[in-house]
């Protein structure tokens, strides 16, 4: 625990980028000692463990951010950044003698003493101010495609609607943490999250020699969740494609590396892209459809490069993108030697069929930009359409993030059950074969092509496998194709489109059908009389409790006025007291007077002759 005294009353401010291991170090100084606050933030699904935040230095700074930042500019106030990244800092200064309040509350106490919040990062020359220039800092920074990686599993709207605000955001705070350190090299400690993931014991010797804390060599490695912090090797691809499509980020990250008192240097490798198409026989196409998703197409590619064997191709086809972002990305691709094809906004289906069609491969993968393949997949679909010839797609479960994190068990291919409903995502393996001969895509089917397509295998006797391993990573996100089609109501018109198209087929497994759909409807009734067995339940409750509520306001209201009577009850006596009590304090005040006299002295001295002469006789 520490216990150095002349550091006693510093506080120790722990801050860094969000999602960027600041929980982490604040619950390891909260371990040896380290007073952070009282009322914390709470733990949630997103860090189970706790924030270590404290809730009044969260609230403050995001008013201040918040107040600092113009609106309608996009991006997230309340982390004090907008997408022209304006922060006015000129008006920092009207919260000061709120901040210096808060400072003080803390301060008095003994003990080391600090908070955490992401925040922080870009209040700092503020808080130093307030501190009086006696504040000890950790700055933590991590890799920015793990913070990506990171803000988009934690599922926020904002993030998932725009993911290619991270890595602004990530260097607009980490930019903030440099520039600091530089200035503040003896009371800032800058350490690399992935540098001290990999050695957890460092920790404690830099608190020591460059703080000076006297601290005790606690155990971070027993604090770490390894579930929360995804690391990449230091030559995925990914590292490779940031450095090529957000230059910045890497440098400013060397730079960070240069200045760190514990650097990832030696962790990350940015090696030149080397996307060309490979020489000789290809075994699997993947194609990647991409209409302005530029940044999330980083991660698409990535996965491709990271999980697929030799002998495969990647085919990017760019659809009408308009977004800036996303065509210095498809630019940066492009240079990199990846086969983009560029082609004018036609849809999904379309751009699926362009990509197709230029594709060697004799099996078919396609992937949508948002998504990820999972390693072993494409080895394990090629083995099986290889090994047996009657198979002519192969899929697997699916990985959900983003608005949901779980593992989508995806059933064996039931027929009747498949009619009904779509299960099988486009995300599977099939041979080009079929894709010929059913004509490719239909952009009748609009978001439900995969499922026309898999109908039209379905009906040439092609048989569906499934394997027991995730196929991909799918990003649930608010505003994708498939739940704009929902809010836009087109589910009818696609049914009808894909009724009338396979109307063979469903006469054929008619009464299968008709049974799923009897089932599915009973299952939808039971669940709708569930709803309401519920909504019933909790409009009762609800009534008790505004009952309650009525009850306690009347006994509230009885208590208030019994209070008003005993008041005006006893404010005659209340006065008459008054009364006396003045009148008192006008005869202590004469006495005072008459005893401050000379008269009243020579009385004094009159009263003890007359004693004595008493006493004589």
């Amino acid at each position: 625990m520490p216990s150095s005294t002349s550091l006693s009353s510093r506080p120790i401010v722990i801050t860094g980028m969000h999602r960027s291991g600041t929980s982490l170090v604040a619950s390891y100084l909260s371990s040896l000692g380290v007073g952070l606050g009282d009322r914390l933030l709470a733990a949630d699904a997103r860090n189970p463990h706790g924030y270590f935040e404290d809730a009044d230095f969260r609230e403050l700074q995001g008013e201040i951010l918040t107040d600092a930042t113009p609106e309608g500019d996009g991006g997230h106030r309340d982390w004090g950044w907008t997408e022209n990244e304006r922060l006015d800092r000129g008006r920092f200064a009207r919260w000061t003698e709120r901040a210096r309040a808060l400072a003080a509350t803390r301060s008095g106490r003994p003990g080391l003493w600090g908070w955490k919040d992401p925040r922080t990062s870009l209040l700092l020359d503020f808080w130093d101010e307030i501190l009086d220039h006696q504040a000890l800092y950790v700055l933590l920074y991590r890799f920015p495609w793990a913070v990506a990686d990171s803000m988009q599993r934690v599922g926020a709207d904002v993030f998932l609607d725009h993911p290619e605000y991270a890595y602004r955001i990530w260097a607009f705070y980490n930019r903030q943490l440099l520039d600091f350190h530089r200035r503040h090299p003896g009371r800032s400690l800058l350490v690399s999250t992935d540098a001290l993931l990999r050695d957890p014991a460092r920790l404690a010797p830099l608190l020591r020699e460059k703080l000076g804390l006297a601290v005790a060599d606690g155990s971070l490695a027993s604090l770490r969740d390894r579930s929360l912090f995804v690391s990449f090797d230091p030559g995925d691809p990914l590292v490779s494609l940031v450095a090529a499509t957000s230059p910045r980020c890497t440098r400013l990250l060397a730079e960070l590396d240069e200045q760190a008192d514990l650097p990832a240097a030696g962790l990350w490798n940015a090696a030149p892209l080397r996307g060309e198409r490979p020489a000789g026989p290809i075994d699997l196409s993947v194609v990647i459809p991409c209409y302005e998703l530029g940044e999330l197409l980083v991660e698409a590619v990535a996965s491709v490069e990271r999980t697929a064997p030799d002998h495969c191709e990647l085919i990017i086809v760019n659809d009408g993108s308009r977004q800036p972002r996303t065509l210095e990305v498809l630019a940066a691709l492009r240079e990199g030697g990846y086969h983009v094809i560029d082609q004018p906004n036609s849809g999904l289906a379309a751009a699926r069929n362009r990509g197709i069609r230029e594709a060697r491969g004799r099996y078919i993968l396609p992937l949508d930009a948002d998504n990820r393949l999972s390693p072993g997949f494409i080895t394990s679909a090629i083995q099986v359409l290889d090994a047996q010839p009657d198979v002519g797609v192969v899929y697997g479960d699916r990985l959900e993030f983003g608005g949901r994190n779980s593992r989508r068990s995806i059933p064996e291919l039931d027929l009747p059950i498949f009619l009904w409903a779509n299960y099988i995502d486009a995300c599977a393996a099939y041979r080009r074969e079929i894709w010929e001969a059913c004509g490719g895509y239909d952009a009748g089917a609009l978001v439900w092509e995969d499922w026309d397509l898999w109908l039209s295998a379905a009906e040439r006797g092609w048989r569906f496998h499934r394997l027991p391993q995730v196929a991909f990573e799918y990003r649930v996100r608010p505003n994708s194709m498939l739940r704009q089609a929902e809010r836009e109501g087109l589910r009818q018109t696609v049914r009808e489109h894909i009724y009338r198209k396979h109307r063979g087929l469903y006469e054929e497994n008619l009464t299968g059908v008709l049974l799923i759909g009897h089932t599915y409807l009973h299952a939808v009734t039971v669940d709708a009389l569930k709803l309401r067995d519920s909504r019933d339940r909790v409009q009762r409750e609800a009534e008790l409790i505004a009952a309650d509520a009525r009850a306690l306001r009347e006994s509230r209201d009885r208590l208030q006025r019994d209070i008003d009577l005993l008041a005006a009850s006893v404010e005659p006596e209340r006065q008459a007291l008054r009364a006396l009590q003045q009148e008192l304090a006008t005869l202590r005040a004469e006495m005072a007077f008459m005893e401050s006299t000379r008269a009243w002295r020579l009385r004094g001295v009159a009263v003890r002759l007359k004693n004595r002469l008493l006493r004589r006789g």
